[in-house]
């Protein structure tokens, strides 16, 4: 049985423990609820939670656990009693039977369940402690307001974007401040060195926020960084980002500027180039040669080559 099983039917218990109003008043009974659940031989107390409800009666249709994929059958009041079926289909499929009892000073009840093949029984029992403010404590009111504090703080993260935007945001309202940000962070993005770090920062998480707010998908931003970035003779980045482009570019790239684009995408002028400038000179040449940065490029390279396939071979030297 997988944790979130074992949370629904916890949640349907509690659910008899935290009762909604058809129409919430300004105040209600604070309850100290304490459960405990049984299963496999195993019984697992549960940490004492204390909850607001409205004044109502514990024992009525309101204490009934509701799921739009549950369907609760054989509801009967007998006096400060009440017991039900329920019947939950999909993904969290299961069955149960449970009952409720009120009390003097609070109320106590149980579920039986079958979940996947296992039974598990949970027991609670709720005792007044004293009043409370329904309005702003029942746990509708909380849950709300947890909701709208979690929208609020990650209203700057852009790996956070199935909050705001998609048929399943937790935050849909905060959609179009979301994107706001969204667009001041990624504003920049057909700039190439903006368009590298998004990238390296962010990976696609970045371009599925971009486009899940109508800013248009990675690869329509990519081709138009990538014309600027040939515009602007940032070679390294059209190796990178367009190695389509690369060949193009290999006759005229500057081997200062540009060595490593050289070395990684134009092997035979790198090498020609090479061969003229780099080999067989010292160390005091090199140093005020103008190729120094394209030797440097061309050496860093190789040796990162060389490692590579020193690697893909086994230890005695097979592959």
């Amino acid at each position: 049985m997988t944790p979130f099983h074992l949370r629904n039917v916890v949640a349907a218990a509690l659910c008899c423990a935290t009762i909604a109003a058809v129409a919430a008043p300004d105040s209600g009974d604070r309850y100290r609820v304490t459960t405990k659940m049984q299963m496999a031989g195993m019984s697992m107390p549960g940490k004492p939670v204390e909850v607001c409800t409205a004044h109502a009666k514990p024992v009525s249709e309101q204490a009934i656990p509701k799921d739009k994929d549950c369907d609760v059958q054989n509801f009967r009041i007998d006096g400060s009693k009440a017991s039900y079926h329920i019947v939950c289909t999909g993904k969290n499929a299961m069955t149960g039977d449970g009952e409720m009892e009120t009390l003097a000073d609070g109320y106590r009840g149980s579920m039986k369940a079958q979940v996947q093949g296992q039974q598990i029984t949970m027991s609670y029992e709720g005792q007044r402690i004293g009043g409370c403010d329904y309005a702003s404590e029942s746990p509708e009111a909380m849950g709300k307001a947890m909701t709208a504090q979690a929208c609020e703080a990650q209203l700057g993260s852009i790996p956070a974007y199935s909050m705001y935007v998609g048929p399943k945001a937790a935050c849909p309202t905060y959609k179009e401040k979301f994107c706001a940000n969204v667009s001041r962070t990624m504003g920049q993005a057909e700039d190439p060195a903006h368009f590298a770090e998004a990238d390296r920062t962010f990976a696609g998480i970045a371009w599925q926020a971009v486009e899940a707010c109508g800013g248009g998908s990675r690869a329509t931003i990519l081709a138009k960084t990538c014309a600027r970035a040939e515009s602007g003779g940032n070679l390294d980045f059209v190796g990178d980002f367009c190695p389509d482009l690369a060949p193009r570019h290999c006759a005229d790239a500057d081997p200062n500027r540009s060595g490593r684009f050289l070395v990684q995408h134009c092997a035979d002028r790198a090498r020609t180039l090479a061969a003229q400038q780099c080999e067989g000179r010292g160390y005091t040449a090199m140093q005020s040669s103008p190729y120094r940065a394209f030797c440097g490029s061309y050496a860093t390279e190789r040796l990162r080559a060389r490692g590579s396939e020193a690697g893909s071979k086994g230890p005695n030297g097979s592959r």
